[in-house]
C-alpha cells in the first residue's frame, strides 16, 4: 500500500464559547477573508414537528422572510444588498438555518438584519397564506425530479412511521391545513434563545461575534417546549413506489452510524471507495463495465442518533434488477476480499480534495461549523477532521462493511412503472450480499 502524503493546511483558529444565557458561539477567524459569513441555528427541524403538522418548521422558514416589525421584505433586501451580501435560509430534519453573508466591512449591517429577522418577524396571515402556495409548487417541483425524490422515498421506507422518514417540505393536504396561528405558535414555542447555535466565519474580531449574540438574544430567553427526540427502527424490506415512465429509480441502503459514532469516518471512506467519483468501484462496474446507469453513487448521512447508508441510482426499468444484483455483488466482494492496492489512499486523497475545495469560502466554513456542532456538540478544524479519515484502516473499513452491510437490515425504495417494481421486488427477496 502507497504511503499517504501528509497534511499541509493553514493553521486554524476555532473559537468557542457560551454567552450568559448559554447560546453556543462557534467563530474561525480568517484574516485573509474579505467577507463574512453569519449565521443563527435553530435546534428544530422537520423531526421535531407535532404529530401532523408536518411541513410547519420548513413554511415558518419560509414566512420568516416576509417582512419584520421594523422592515418590509424589500428594505431587508436592499439593505443587505447594499452591504455586499445576501440573507438565506433553510430547513433540515434537525434544524433550520438562517443566515447572512457580507464584506467584512458590514458586519454590523449583516448583524442587525439577522438579529432583527430572529426576534421581529411579522408572520401575518397574508404572508402564511401566500408561502403555503409557494411551498405546494416547491413540493410539486420536488416530486418532478425522481433524481432527487428518491432520496425522500428510500429514507421513507426505511424509517417509515418515525418524523425523520418524512419530507422537510412535508405534503401539499397538509400544508393546505396550516393556519398562520400555527406557524406564530410553533415560533413561539421553538424560536427561543435557548435553542440558538451562532456561527460564523470571516474576517473579524472574534469577541465581536459573541458580544452581538449575547447583546441581541440574552434578554429574551423564555420557556418553551422540549424536543423529545426518540431514534427511529429501522425496517428491512423491498417497497415499491410506482411513476409513470420507463426510467426506474433505486435507493438501497442499511442503517448506518450517527453522527458522534468512531465509525462516522470509517462509513465515509467505505461510501467513497464503493461509489464516489468516476474510479469508484461501483461506477466502474455499472457504468463504465456494464453501460447500465449514467449515474451511480453513495450517500452516508449521519444524524445525531441514528444514520444511513445508500445507493443511489437511475436505469431503464429493464434493467433495474440486474443493476441491484451488481451493487449488492460489490458490496459482498469488499465484506469477503477486502480492498485493493492503494485503493484506501486514493479514497482519503478525494475526501481531502473535496473537503479542503468545499471549505475554501467563508461561508461554506459557516455551516460546516454551525452543522457539525449540532450534530456533536464539538467544532473540529479541517486538519482534526482530516487527521480522523486519515488514521482509519483497511481492517477499519472492512470491519465496518462487514457490520454495516446485512442482507438482514437491507431497505431498497424501487421508484419506477408499477408491473415492472412488483416483478423486481419478489425476485430480489432471495437477494444475497
Amino acid at each position: 500500500m502507497g504511503a499517504v502524503l501528509p497534511l499541509s493546511l493553514k493553521d486554524e483558529r476555532v473559537s468557542f464559547a457560551h454567552t450568559q444565557a448559554g447560546i453556543p458561539v462557534i467563530v474561525e477567524r480568517l484574516s485573509y477573508a474579505r467577507s463574512v459569513a453569519l449565521s443563527v441555528y435553530v435546534k428544530v427541524g422537520s423531526r421535531d414537528e407535532p404529530k401532523g403538522r408536518e411541513g410547519l418548521a420548513h413554511l415558518l422558514e419560509h414566512v420568516m422572510f416576509k417582512g419584520t416589525k421594523k422592515r418590509s421584505s424589500k428594505e431587508t433586501s436592499e439593505l443587505i444588498e447594499a452591504a455586499g451580501g445576501e440573507l438565506n435560509g433553510y430547513t433540515g430534519k434537525e434544524s433550520t438555518c438562517y443566515y447572512a453573508v457580507a464584506l467584512d466591512e458590514t458586519l454590523g449591517t449583516a448583524e442587525d438584519i439577522l438579529a432583527d429577522l430572529m426576534l421581529n418577524p411579522r408572520l401575518d396571515d397574508e404572508a402564511v397564506d401566500n408561502e403555503k402556495k409557494v411551498v405546494a409548487e416547491e413540493i410539486r417541483m420536488l416530486k418532478d425530479e425522481p433524481d432527487t425524490y428518491i432520496h425522500h422515498l428510500f429514507t421513507r421506507a426505511l424509517w417509515d412511521g418515525h418524523p425523520l422518514a418524512s419530507a422537510e417540505t412535508g405534503e401539499a393536504e397538509g400544508i393546505a391545513s396550516l393556519s398562520a396561528e400555527d406557524v406564530r405558535t410553533y415560533f413561539q414555542e421553538c424560536y427561543r434563545p435557548q435553542n440558538f447555535v451562532v456561527a460564523a466565519c470571516g474576517n473579524f474580531k472574534v469577541g465581536q461575534v459573541e458580544r452581538w449574540a449575547s447583546e441581541m438574544f440574552d434578554s429574551h430567553a423564555r420557556p418553551g417546549r422540549s424536543n423529545d427526540r426518540v431514534p427511529p427502527s429501522a425496517r428491512s424490506l423491498i417497497e415499491t413506489f410506482p411513476r409513470e415512465g420507463d426510467q426506474a429509480y433505486v435507493g438501497m441502503g442499511f442503517p448506518g452510524v450517527n453522527a458522534a459514532h468512531p465509525d462516522r469516518y470509517v462509513q465515509t471512506l467505505l461510501s467513497a471507495l464503493l461509489g464516489a467519483g468516476t474510479s469508484s468501484r461501483l461506477y466502474q462496474k455499472v457504468r463504465e463495465d456494464k453501460g447500465l446507469a449514467y449515474s451511480i453513487y453513495t450517500l452516508s448521512q449521519p444524524f445525531s442518533d441514528c444514520g444511513m447508508f445508500g445507493v443511489f441510482f437511475s436505469t431503464s426499468s429493464k434493467n433495474m434488477e440486474t443493476v441491484i444484483r451488481l451493487v449488492a455483488s460489490e458490496m459482498h466482494k469488499i465484506k469477503a476480499e477486502g480492498l485493493e492496492e492503494d485503493e484506501l489512499t486514493r479514497a482519503k486523497r478525494l475526501i481531502k480534495g473535496v473537503l479542503v475545495r468545499k471549505l475554501e469560502s467563508s461561508e461554506s466554513k459557516m455551516f460546516h461549523l454551525g452543522e457539525f456542532f449540532l450534530l456533536t456538540g464539538k467544532a473540529p478544524t479541517e486538519a482534526d477532521i482530516l487527521g480522523a479519515f486519515e488514521r482509519v484502516t483497511e481492517d477499519d473499513v472492512v470491519r465496518a462493511a462487514r457490520e454495516l452491510i446485512d442482507r438482514q437490515k437491507l431497505c431498497i425504495a424501487l421508484h419506477g412503472p408499477g408491473k415492472t417494481t412488483k416483478k423486481a421486488s419478489k425476485s430480489l427477496e432471495s437477494l444475497d450480499i
